[in-house]
């Protein structure tokens, strides 16, 4: 009774034996993937996410066994479902290279589809309010444990915790390895807590301690998306208000007081901490000192959208963007001027990576499809639930803008059971007890995909000893390739990794072509990154000059600053003669008008033949 009336908790009405197993079932989705350290190579995420997955569908079992599977199946589940559908059937029509990585993305939202069926039965057991309350303790819970691994970030205390805690000197990230993601995580926590303040389930007073505390957080990350966050809430305020006929609701004095503070300490932060000799930049600052006309992210957004106009109805496939990005020039100068050693995977815009993969019939099902199913929200009876939901989904929304959280799924999971909290449009009957076939036929299919993800996992397992093993003896390089060849063809969804961990062992100077080298560089042109000169090596020992020449003169002008070492693969091999010329027009054009730094390598083919 203390600790309730110092910091105002009133629980009695929400944790009880009713409400236990959801609360469970929401910490195994929004707080433990986001506190795992388990980021292994190739797919450094797969675990992580796997976790989020499994995380889900345990949630569905907990919802089955306990007897609140009952609600009609919600409009966010068959939305995901749709989804499904439309990504595994493009990926077969279209004939994409690796229908497997579709295939990823289509069970995930079909495990994303179940699990807002399961939330949508809590909301009918408990009721809304008591059910968004829990999802904000739980939010509550994961990001004051995120604050307190930033501080020690940022003290350098989590040098003593190696191993457990993410550190990187100077940034502070969370667990989640990236600024801009724990920013985004952060805001949630913010929103929660504001919420629990207006639903008088926590004090005012300790609710602003809290909402101080992660926004110092997020002062101290430097992620320039929460001042995009914070605008974007005030802006959904009014909206909601007007549209649901209640602009002074408790719910929207607390976000708009929420939102101050964190603004308020986006610049008050960072004067305080100089004092002390701080070394973080704040997101103002790093705003102050930037420039879009120019930056990656402006070019990545002309290329998407030149990519989109030449394929606008279907795309050009799931993940798809890596290969038509690298081959779409926009550069004012004929070469890429930005971050010379790193491929854009995606375009750092949702939308428009959705019209350039996905075409305007995939976006339009998954922008339509995402009002629908939270259309409910708008509802005048549901103004203070519904503009809590809203307000989650526009955070991930808006930094959906600029990069691409709900790619990954711990993030999507999330996302998604966020949707199923979304009030129902019309008033659907609860379903009755489900019957025993029906039982059985969830479970089974539940378990069947929870037992495919862990199979899944151990292959992953496989993949990633090779990948991170340092014994480059003759005897354990055949092992190895033996392993990643057989994986490449019994396993779908890891075939692209595995063909692609299959190259370096690929030598340049090599007197033979290995017999997988020719398939497995396949990788190599899905997802170009800076080592995929070797698929052009590859074309040019098998007789496909003009393709060889094509494909490495894209090579230079997207990695301009790798060509030293281009250069020094070309002359290894009588083959890559037909490539030489071109590396030298190149080399010289890069030295002479770019300035850059290297050194072409001149070569007397004429004289090697005779």
């Amino acid at each position: 009774m203390g600790l309730q009336k110092i910091i105002g908790l009133r629980t009695k009405d929400l944790f009880n034996k009713n409400s236990f197993p959801f609360w469970i079932g929401l910490l195994l989705v929004v707080v433990l993937p986001f506190l795992s350290t388990w980021r292994v190579e190739p797919l450094n995420s797969f675990y992580i996410e796997s976790i989020s997955l499994i995380g889900v569908l345990l949630l569905v079992l907990i919802t089955l066994f306990t007897g609140s599977l009952k609600a009609a199946i919600p409009r966010a589940s068959w939305y995901f479902w749709i989804l499904a559908v439309f990504w595994a059937v493009q990926a077969r029509v279209m004939h994409l290279d690796y229908v497997g990585l579709s295939d990823m993305a289509a069970w995930s939202f079909v495990i994303m589809g179940l699990g807002t069926w399961a939330v949508q039965s809590w909301v009918e057991r408990l009721g809304l309010e008591k059910a968004l309350s829990l999802l904000a303790f739980a939010l509550l819970i994961g990001c004051f444990l995120q604050s307190v691994i930033g501080w020690l970030q940022y003290t350098g205390l989590a040098t003593h915790f190696s191993g457990l805690l993410v550190y990187h000197k100077g940034v502070v990230e969370g667990q989640l390895a990236q600024r801009n993601h724990l920013g985004h995580y952060l805001m949630w926590g913010v929103l929660a807590v504001a919420w629990l303040g207006a639903q008088r389930r926590l004090s005012v007073w300790f609710c602003a301690v809290l909402i101080a505390f992660f926004a110092s957080v997020m002062a101290l990350t430097g992620s320039r998306t929460i001042l995009a966050y914070v605008l974007a809430i005030v802006l959904l305020l009014p909206l909601v208000g007007i549209l649901s006929g209640s602009l002074r609701s408790r719910t929207t004095i607390a976000f708009f007081g929420a939102v101050m503070m964190v603004l308020l300490l986006q610049f008050a932060l960072d004067p305080l901490l100089s004092l002390f000799q701080s070394d973080v930049n704040s997101a103002v600052e790093r705003i102050g000192n930037s420039t879009f006309g120019n930056s990656g992210r402006s070019y990545e957004w002309q290329k998407a959208w030149q990519v989109f106009l030449s394929a606008p109805f279907f795309g050009h496939g799931w993940n798809s963007y890596s290969l038509q990005g690298f081959l779409t020039n926009v550069y004012q100068i004929g070469f890429r001027p930005y971050e010379g050693d790193v491929l854009f995977t995606h375009s750092h815009n949702s939308v428009l990576n959705l019209l350039a993969e996905m075409g305007l019939v995939g976006t339009f099902l998954v922008l339509v499809g995402l009002l629908l199913s939270v259309s409910g929200c708008l509802k005048r009876e549901n103004n203070q639930t519904g503009l809590f939901i809203l307000a989650l989904l526009t955070v991930s929304l808006v930094h959906s803008l600029l990069e691409y959280p709900l790619w990954y799924v711990y993030f999507l999971s999330v996302f998604a059971l966020i949707m199923g909290f979304a009030p129902q449009v019309s008033q659907q009957e609860r379903l009755p007890a489900l019957k025993a076939w029906q039982k059985w036929g969830v479970l089974a299919g539940v378990l069947v995909i929870m037992v495919g993800i862990i199979r899944l996992g151990f292959v992953y397992h496989r993949l990633a000893v090779i990948t991170n093993s340092n014994d480059t003896s003759i005897e354990q390089e055949t092992k190895d390739i033996v392993e990643l060849v057989y994986i490449a063809k019994t396993e779908p969804m890891l075939r692209y990794y595995a063909q692609f961990e299959l190259m370096p062992f690929f030598e340049p100077k090599d007197k033979h072509l290995p017999e997988w080298a020719s398939e497995a560089s396949q990788a190599m042109k899905f997802r170009p990154y800076a080592n995929a000169y070797k698929w052009s090596l590859i074309a040019a020992r098998t007789g496909r000059e003009k393709e060889a020449k094509e494909w490495m003169q894209k090579i230079y002008q997207y990695y301009p600053t790798k060509i030293n070492a281009y250069g020094s693969a070309i002359v290894t091999h009588p083959s890559y003669d037909v490539l030489y010329e071109d590396y030298r027009t190149y080399c010289h054009t890069l030295s002479t008008q770019l300035k850059l730094p290297v050194q072409c390598i001149e070569k007397n083919i004429e004289n090697e033949k005779k």
